[in-house]
């Protein structure tokens, strides 16, 4: 959305920033390291974020199913997985030694149904690098404990290599939702940070 912002000329406004804590940002890989180390981690766990992500496009469990399996990408959109390759774009430690399996490919039919999960509305993980140059100043949130942590990392290595400047904050005893948790160190920290980078960036 924040891309289309600044392409569209109808749009005065210039975005100074944009902040992501904790983000989903793409649906074509659902077998990343933060999937499998995280699969049952509350409060986010695999098939809870595979429904979310599902039922934003439809409430045909099909698709449910088959992004579930990692089974849902056409042949013809094979040229995307480059975007959301874990084995080029996430840094050693966050490997821990597992292997990269390319994702199997699905039936077209899913993706004539529903298009939308391949859209880069949806999964700004997808967007080419001439789209990520533009973008401005960002901030993002990963935590150790959460099926999306791989998502925002990668999102961090392809903005840093589009040339955007990009602050990443690592919470290793941080999980999802936790700058929710009032109270709670955590929750506190992270608040802090975010609070903190705002204030210099703003």
């Amino acid at each position: 959305i924040i891309s289309q912002l600044i392409d569209d000329p109808d749009v005065k406004i210039k975005l100074k920033i944009q902040s992501l804590i904790y983000p989903a940002l793409q649906t074509l890989d659902m077998d990343l390291p933060s999937y499998r180390d995280n699969a049952l981690l509350p409060p986010l766990t695999k098939s809870l974020t595979v429904r979310f992500w599902s039922e934003y496009f439809t409430t045909d469990r099909s698709l449910e199913k088959a992004m579930l399996f990692n089974q849902h990408t056409p042949v013809e959109s094979a040229q995307l997985f480059k975007f959301v390759n874990w084995s080029s774009l996430l840094p050693e430690i966050f490997k821990k030694g597992h292997l990269y399996k390319s994702p199997t490919h699905g039936t077209s039919e899913l993706f004539k149904k529903y298009p939308g999960f391949l859209d880069v509305r949806a999964a700004p993980l997808l967007a080419d690098d001439n789209k990520l140059h533009s973008l401005p100043v960002t901030y993002v949130i990963t935590c150790q404990y959460d099926v999306l942590r791989d998502d925002g990392i990668m999102y961090v290595t392809r903005l840093q290599k589009a040339g955007v400047r990009v602050t990443h904050q690592h919470f290793e005893d941080g999980f999802h939702g936790a700058i929710t948790y009032h109270g709670f160190k955590i929750g506190d920290r992270i608040k802090n940070h975010y609070l903190s980078w705002l204030n210099e960036n703003l």
